[in-house]
């Protein structure tokens, strides 16, 4: 439960601090915050149609929220990721099916030491809305099953906006699975029946950000972490996005996320032909969301 009191803690402050940038009366050149807001729709409907096929609704939304400090040696960059999107195929019997759902909250402060080196004190977690069912129907997760803490405090190579890289020997990786049937069957690495596990460890994190062409942007995060007692096993992170800005109101994106992680156990594999025997293993995950629709930057 102090897990959870520090994570609300940290989302109520991140959000405090958004909210009362507009109060600030000094120094307020020194803040930068945005805000972009994606809305997609999409429906086909089919009746008698000979070509074959299934009517179909999908909705999709995308939000990024940033909150920007820098005066002199001193920078913090906050952000706030959201995205959901829910699909229904067939009649109206059929029930809406879940297609994205992710929470990723951010807050890096950085120190400079030299003119692109600095000190920074990062803290990641992700989590989802939502509960994520598998083929057969069966829950696999819901909000805060799981849950991904990261904390590290390491040295950072920063390139103008474009380009930043960090190694961090201090870090540390929370599981937190709040599910009891998940909790209980052990999944995402803790050991059954608890709620969390704790792994310290070495991390590298790195971004990159830049307009390849007018109104076209690229932009590519790469987290990796290994855990120092099992320093051969590292899990990965890689998210990639292409976003294309088509006139004030519109917009498309491309995006991609490379997931692997050795606790995640996604398949199965037969160690054993004669008895049948399997062993469930950890796989590459891998997903990609094309969305085009409304947006609206603040």
């Amino acid at each position: 439960m102090k897990i959870i009191q520090s994570l609300l803690l940290v989302l109520f402050v991140a959000t405090t601090a958004f909210a009362q940038t507009d109060s600030i009366q000094s120094d307020t050149t020194y803040w930068h915050k945005g805000a972009v807001l994606n809305l997609n729709f999409s429906q086909v409907d089919l009746t008698n149609w000979n070509g074959g096929g299934q009517s179909s609704i999908s909705i999709g939304g995308l939000t990024n929220f940033n909150l920007k400090y820098a005066k002199g040696k001193n920078a913090w960059d906050n952000r706030l990721d959201m995205a959901y999107g829910l699909l229904r195929q067939g009649d109206g019997d059929n029930p809406f099916i879940k297609t994205d759902d992710n929470i990723i909250l951010a807050s890096r402060y950085s120190r400079q030491l030299k003119k692109r080196i600095f000190i920074s004190a990062i803290v990641d977690f992700r989590t989802q809305f939502d509960q994520g069912l598998d083929e057969e129907n069966e829950v696999i997760s819901r909000f805060m099953a799981p849950g991904f803490l990261l904390a590290n405090i390491g040295l950072t190579y920063r390139y103008k906006e474009i380009f930043t890289a960090t190694l961090s020997p201090l870090s540390s990786k929370t599981t937190i699975v709040t599910d009891d049937s998940l909790s209980n069957a052990g999944a995402y690495g803790v050991d059954a029946g608890d709620t969390y596990r704790f792994q310290a460890g070495v991390n590298f994190s790195s971004s990159f950000q830049k307009d390849l062409w007018e109104n076209v942007n690229l932009s590519t995060n790469l987290n990796l972490f290994s855990d120092y007692e099992k320093l051969g096993n590292i899990d990965i992170n890689w998210e990639t996005a292409l976003n294309f800005k088509i006139n004030e109101f519109l917009s498309a994106s491309y995006s991609t996320q490379l997931i692997y992680d050795d606790d995640i156990k996604s398949k199965e594999i037969i160690i054993n032909e004669a008895t049948g025997e399997t062993r469930s293993v950890a796989g590459i995950q891998f997903k990609s969301v094309m969305n085009i629709g409304l947006n609206i930057k603040i």
